[in-house]
């Protein structure tokens, strides 16, 4: 990407920025300005409490929003995303699935640093909302905004995790890393009283144990390749091919060529991993033993699998699924120990921020919508794709 351009880029994104501040000073204005008509102090916001557990998942998701916003803002993603993202995933879906991500193409290479910008705006509004809003009002605001979005970007952006095409697995990464946020998202939704009975923690040793032995099950199919083929092994050459360290690059390698040369025995070992993991988890492993195996394990397909999340490209969207599955497995340990802190008002500065977070969210949807209609058909996505 050019100079000139990344500087369009970065104009246009503090442009909008700017109007979200002004819009998130005119809400909070408004706020105070009622609250003195009614004779009353415009507090900090309701009382919120939360579990251990909850206010470790809440920064966690919190902070990779903001992540994942930052990451969206490189100076290489407005041209990146379209070719480097959307068109590799759009390979071998669905004729339904891939027309969709094909018109999605289209209209990012009409407007990439619009979309661009929206997308940035949108993500890190979302952060900065869970972050500073707690479990008041406004954070709530922010976690329903996290599972919109989040589906959004797991059918337009990750198509649906790669699990209707071939080759899906959950040492690649499928079904997804935003269907994770999804998930974390949704459990900070449920009562904090849920959490201090413990009862959100054993719902995460459920889930988690019921996605490795599913990822057990998917890596048994033969029609994913896994078994004779070259699929695991090919798409980890492609890994280790990206621009890296070699101590980061030479073990994909490594594994790669021992996934060529022996895919069976490979195969045989992930499925054991996994459906050992998956049963543990299920039969309530969160003691401290089981949750290191399964935090080393979830390191080494982050970085064997995933090549941690390719954040070095310049075009990566976010971390990846396994650093997300560490996070759900930390909160629920941390779950076990701990109960419900008494109630604390969110404090001012931390309501201003997260109706700020809110504002930059709205104004990102807005710039999305407004330029969907400026943009190509769904029958004009593919002349437009070879063009680009």
């Amino acid at each position: 990407m050019s100079a000139g351009s990344s500087a369009d880029l970065y104009l246009l994104l503090l442009g909008e920025v700017a109007l979200a501040v002004g819009i998130g000073a005119l809400v909070e204005g408004g706020r105070v300005f009622r609250a003195r008509s009614r004779r009353t102090e415009p507090g900090g916001g309701e009382p919120t409490s939360a579990a251990p557990g909850m206010r470790f998942l809440r920064v966690a998701l919190g902070s990779l929003w903001v992540l994942d916003g930052v990451l969206q803002a490189q100076p290489a993603m407005p041209r990146g995303f379209a070719a480097g993202i959307l068109a590799p995933v759009a390979q071998g879906q669905p004729g339904w699935l891939a027309g969709l991500l094909s018109w999605e193409e289209a209209i990012w290479r009409a407007h990439p640093d619009h979309f661009t910008v929206a997308t940035v705006l949108i993500q890190v509004g979302i952060g900065v909302a869970i972050l500073a809003g707690g479990n008041s009002r406004l954070g709530r605001l922010g976690l329903w905004a996290s599972v919109g979005w989040g589906i959004v970007v797991w059918v337009g952006g990750e198509a649906l995790g790669g699990i209707l095409a071939p080759g899906a697995s959950l040492l690649l990464g499928s079904p997804g890393g935003v269907l994770a946020y999804v998930a974390a998202a949704g459990l900070l939704l449920a009562p904090p009283s849920l959490w201090a009975r413990r009862r959100v923690g054993r719902w995460v040793e459920v889930g988690l144990g019921l996605l490795f032995l599913l990822g057990a099950l998917v890596q048994m199919i033969p029609a994913e390749g896994f078994w004779p083929g070259t699929g695991l092994g090919s798409a980890l050459t492609s890994l280790a091919a990206t621009p890296q360290p070699t101590l980061i690059s030479g073990p994909i390698l490594g594994l790669a060529h021992l996934a060529l040369s022996q895919p069976f025995l490979v195969n045989t070992g992930l499925v054991v991993i996994f459906g050992a993991m998956g049963t543990a988890l299920l039969l309530g492993g969160t003691g401290r033993l089981a949750t290191t195996l399964a935090l080393v394990l979830l390191f080494l397909i982050w970085w064997l699998g995933q090549d941690f999340g390719t954040l070095g490209t310049g075009i990566a969207t976010d971390p990846n699924l396994a650093p997300l599955l560490a996070v759900l497995l930390l909160a629920a340990r941390r779950n076990q120990a701990g109960s419900l802190a008494d109630p604390r008002p969110v404090p001012a500065a931390a309501r201003r921020l997260a109706v700020l977070g809110l504002a930059a969210l709205v104004v990102g949807a807005a710039v999305g919508v407004a330029y969907v209609p400026a943009s190509p058909s769904p029958a004009a996505a593919s002349s437009i794709r070879s063009q680009g």
